[in-house]
């Protein structure tokens, strides 16, 4: 599978790294209550780190220099 164009990259990495998290704590928060919606948010934040990192570092998403139109 082709990568996604840099801006692209960038803007999914930071999707995943805001949307994700505060998505969880929100719905976790209307459905369970306070705690149980920021336990839901740190469990989400955590897989969002670690997606990400593996983007950015094993599918070499951090490069912009090898991208050739």
């Amino acid at each position: 599978m082709k990568r996604p164009k840099y801006p692209y990259r960038i803007a999914i990495i930071m999707l995943l790294l805001t949307a994700v998290p505060i998505g969880a704590t929100q719905l976790g928060w209307h459905l369970y209550g306070k705690q149980v919606g920021f336990d839901y948010g740190m469990i989400a934040g955590t897989f969002a780190v670690i997606l990400a990192g593996y983007l950015m570092y094993e599918k070499g998403w951090r490069n912009e220099d090898e991208d050739e139109d």
